[in-house]
């Protein structure tokens, strides 16, 4: 059908050529020998299941930075083999590549084989929505710069994130040369549960109705069953024959079932057969619980039911962290929607949360909740660390912490954000217009220089905070270097290089 229509379009084709029509990930061909690839790789596709695990064998990691097993993604990277020195390849492909942490892998190896520039295309096509780009890579060796949209960004820049974006800008590079809140908080994501409506109760008055009784019983154990339960429905001969032994003698595995009650039996919150559950929510600062989980005997019957379906729901995602105090926020959303999570909660799926790490003093808990309540944050986080509708557990990790501000300023901050978030318990609502909220913007600015002092060229903010705690000039270069790695701060993070 092809064929025909290019030989409709263009002529006959002549007697010998090499045309061919095949899967693209299923049809061999030289590598290194095209000097030119060009293409529209399907994005969000899904490979066969016979050469999936093959595919991530040899496309799914680069210098040990790992390539998302996306279609477009693995696309790229086997075009790129197939490409002879000075090459080049042109697609047209999703702009999820440029900023998210599982692409960080394929566009190291953008870089580090081929000169890259990249046009945003304002509109593709009428059967997408998905904003769309323009890759232009010639295979010519690592690159120190990109380019993208006409800007030249440069690679040392790029390395600042922690997840190799191709969306920092250069004025960014003070906020993401210090540390980054992942070194106090860990991050994690919740649990899926597979079927809400068994578990999830939405709380009114401060009751639930309970409409199931659940019952556990012996599941026989079966190879079709089995099956279904399996990744790719893939098990191994070795799998598949002890299973049909067990089949052959009778083995049953322990199962719930949720039976109906006549009436749904209304019951007060707290009450130990329920815990808190953390859905996700535009909210902020904080928001009274609207939703509990059936956790009778630590989530028996739920997680019972879990370890009985496809094998995506036998894991429990962030269990570690269940019934910890922390901080939360809504997954899929255009900005960071932070608030307080209180102690008692089992985490969801779709609302991430973040833990202290050991050791760390409990006002970071609010100093970190006020930083992430400003719209720069957000615009750090959307910009550079993840520009999709996602905000990933690590994404807020790798959001940089604000060490710029001095101590008297942080427990200013302390202070105010546990008063809100107090406020926030006694019914008071908060959004982006709130005064305490504009204070906070105030509060959590960059440092203007010393005396309105030109900045020493490559001091960035260490240096600035730096001078500002010892009360030193920033003209005096060797002084500050010195003082500086008095208080801990590395001369590499000053970068007194400059540039």
């Amino acid at each position: 059908m092809v064929l025909r229509r290019i030989q409709d379009e263009f002529g006959p084709l002549p007697a010998k050529h090499n045309l061919l029509l095949g899967d693209f990930f299923n049809t061999e061909y030289l590598q290194g020998c095209f000097d030119c690839v060009v293409g529209n790789p399907p994005y969000g596709g899904t490979f066969d299941p016979d050469i999936e695990d093959r595919l991530d064998r040899l496309y799914g990691v680069w210098d040990g930075h790992k390539l998302k097993k996306e279609t477009y993604s693995f696309f790229i990277a086997r075009s790129l083999d197939w490409l002879a020195p000075g090459g080049t390849l042109d697609f047209i492909t999703s702009d999820t590549m440029l900023t998210i942490k599982t692409m960080g892998g394929l566009r190291r190896k953008l870089m580090d084989t081929s000169s890259v520039s990249i046009e945003s295309l304002p509109s593709f096509s009428d059967e997408t929505t998905q904003p769309t780009l323009v890759l232009h890579a010639v295979k010519d060796g690592r690159c120190p710069s990109i380019t993208i949209d006409g800007a030249v960004l440069r690679r040392d820049l790029i390395e600042l994130t922690g997840n190799f974006s191709w969306r920092i800008e250069p004025e960014m590079a003070r906020y993401f040369r210090g540390p980054t809140i992942g070194q106090f908080f860990v991050a994690s994501s919740g649990m899926t549960i597979g079927r809400n409506e068994l578990f999830l109760r939405k709380i009114d008055d401060g009751s639930v109705a309970e409409p199931y009784l659940f019952e556990f019983f012996g599941d026989p154990l079966t190879l079709e069953k089995e099956v279904q339960r399996a990744r790719l429905h893939k098990l191994s001969p070795r799998m598949r024959q002890r299973i049909e032994a067990q089949q052959a003698a009778g083995v049953v595995r322990r199962n719930v079932r949720a039976v109906d009650v006549p009436h749904p039996i209304s019951v007060r919150l707290p009450h130990p057969d329920y815990k808190y559950y953390n859905k996700a929510s535009s909210a902020i600062v904080y928001e009274d619980p609207t939703t509990a989980v059936f956790w009778r005997d630590d989530g028996d019957a739920l997680l019972t039911f879990k370890k009985n379906g496809p094998w995506y729901l036998h894991g429990v995602g962030g269990q570690p962290y269940f019934g910890r105090e922390g901080l939360t926020w809504q997954l899929i959303a255009p900005r960071l929607n932070m608030r307080y999570l209180p102690a008692g909660y089992i985490l969801d799926s779709g609302a991430p949360a973040m833990f202290a790490r050991p050791g760390v003093p409990y006002d970071e808990l609010w100093f970190v909740l006020g930083w992430c309540l400003t719209s720069e944050a957000t615009r750090l986080l959307k910009t550079a660390i993840n520009h999709t509708r996602n905000i990933q557990s690590k994404d807020v990790e790798r959001l940089p912490y604000p060490h710029w501000l001095l101590d008297d300023r942080k427990e200013e901050v302390v202070a105010l954000v546990r008063r809100m978030v107090e406020d926030a318990r006694e019914g008071a609502r908060f959004d982006r217009f709130s005064s305490d909220l504009l204070k906070l913007e105030e509060m959590f600015a960059l440092p203007t220089p010393i005396g309105g002092a030109p900045p020493v060229p490559g001091l960035d903010l260490f240096g600035e905070v730096a001078a500002r705690r010892m009360r030193i000039s920033k003209t005096d270069e060797d002084s500050l270097r010195n003082k500086a790695v008095a208080v801990g701060l590395a001369v590499a993070e000053l970068d007194l290089k400059g540039g």
